[in-house]
């Protein structure tokens, strides 16, 4: 008899768990309570980035400006911009990769059943939707629920009032001005966007600098970047009262800075969405960060398995399709365990950002000597040919016989480039064998090979 195994979530941790199991033999079935594709291609990676490739193209076609003649007139008109259209394409995209994951299910054979999935027994789920109540019993489960947004104080007391990175996309028209609660990776791409189709963009971050637990030089590119395009960053300090009058929204901080603007976007973070879902029925503990797995991906009950941000280890698509391939595996008797020093962190802004492994100060921390090797784009000819001279690569290296242990990028096509990184880290390269590969003339890549001669 196969193995039957029950998926809960459809987004980029389910899916693929769903379809590996199909492939290794397994009788699949997979609830899903909203759409196809889960936050990512519903709500986040995609139709955000969506967003940034009409701000990319606003923000390019401005540059454009400086080689036309003088008083040719030309320039981008923020006010020209169809808030509408940019909605469509937008949920065109998401339709279109829908509809074919959607496909994918059908022809692999693979049981959907729409509803909201609960335990209600170490062996049993219930699926609460439109036909009603489905029970399934399996012999292993994968929980891939995902999460939702967080809304710390005093953001709770009105969250129905605010927007988030949910309800970012449907906003009725595109806001003059706008405040960001969050300097992570998803208030930086929302300011980014933003602020290039002319709203006028504050962030606010309660930590004293952007992107936490970055390296501080990829810090300070970004920051200054940001800040000259006319995004105002208030770090440090905390937000005390949100208040409603005369059409804007009011964010008042501990020190007396009182930050109006049409929207309040709260991009603090996310929590596990686990409610209701009868984990206590099964001796499982969870809080909003969700479920705590081994590296193999296994709950503390046998059998029921968590993966992507439902585990809290790396909140990104990447990390959750692979953990959900891992567990797939696993169920079907392999013993593979996931890595979170070789995953990819990228930031799609532009700057764009991307970094694998150690930092420095990360490398220090854990006791080992090490040495970095940085290259700036602004001596590469590619750059200097593209207008994209903005940023560097900077590698991290073992001392004792320069292993890469981890790198930065800023700037260029930095969430690309660092796959090539990534795979250094992986395999344990040390310098010597990154310098043997031909980077081709001329690229961005070569600020890699930059980097390994300095």
């Amino acid at each position: 008899m196969p193995k039957k195994v029950i998926v809960i979530g459809s987004g980029p941790g389910g899916y693929p768990a769903a379809l590996r199991l199909k492939e290794l033999g397994a009788e699949v079935s997979i609830a899903e309570s909203w759409d196809f594709g889960g936050t990512c291609l519903n709500r986040g990676c995609i139709p955000s980035k969506a967003f940034l490739d009409i701000g990319h193209r606003a923000h390019a076609f401005e540059g454009l400006r400086k080689l036309l003649k003088d008083g040719s007139g030309f320039s981008f008109d923020p006010g020209m911009l169809d808030w509408e259209k940019v909605k469509a394409r937008r949920a065109g995209v998401v339709a279109q990769l829908r509809t074919s994951l959607e496909k994918l299910f059908q022809a692999k054979k693979i049981e959907v059943i729409r509803g909201r999935a609960a335990f209600s027994g170490p062996n049993e789920i219930t699926v609460t939707g439109p036909q009603g109540e489905v029970k399934k019993t399996f012999d292993a489960a994968v929980l891939a629920a995902g999460t939702r947004p967080a809304f710390p104080p005093p953001f709770s007391a009105c969250s129905g009032r605010l927007t988030d990175s949910d309800r970012i996309f449907d906003l009725p028209a595109k806001p003059r001005s706008l405040i960001i609660a969050g300097a992570g990776v998803i208030g930086l791409e929302f300011a980014c966007f933003f602020n290039s189709i002319g709203t006028e963009v504050s962030v606010v971050e309660i930590l004293p600098d952007l992107l936490a637990g970055s390296d501080p030089q990829v810090k300070r590119a970004v920051r200054s970047s940001f800040e000259k395009r006319g995004v105002k960053f208030y770090f440090g300090k905390k937000a005390e009262r949100v208040e409603f009058s005369g059409g804007l929204k009011t964010v008042n901080l501990e020190d007396g800075t009182s930050l109006a603007a049409e929207e309040i976007l709260v991009g603090a973070g996310r929590a596990a969405d686990l409610n209701g879902m009868g984990l206590e029925k099964l001796g499982l503990a969870w809080d909003r960060k969700g479920v705590k797995v081994d590296e193999f991906m296994s709950t503390a009950v046998p059998g029921i398995y968590a993966v992507g941000d439902v585990n809290g280890i790396s909140l990104l698509a990447h990390s959750a399709s692979r953990q959900g391939e891992m567990a797939a595996e696993n169920i079907m008797g392999a013993r593979l365990a996931f890595d979170a020093g070789i995953v990819p962190n990228c930031v799609y802004s532009w700057p764009e950002v991307g970094t694998v492994g150690l930092t420095k100060e990360q490398a220090e921390a854990k006791g080992l000597e090490v040495k970095t090797s940085r290259a700036f784009h602004l001596g590469l000819g590619k750059a200097l040919a593209t207008g994209e001279t903005e940023g560097f690569v900077q590698l991290v290296f073992s001392a004792a016989d320069e292993t890469v242990l981890g790198a930065q990028i800023v700037g260029g096509p930095a969430t690309e480039l660092i796959h090539l990184l990534a795979l250094a880290v992986k395999l344990k390269l040390k310098r010597s064998g990154l310098r043997e590969i031909i980077y081709a003339h001329p690229t961005m890549a070569e600020a890699i090979h930059e980097a390994l001669l300095k």
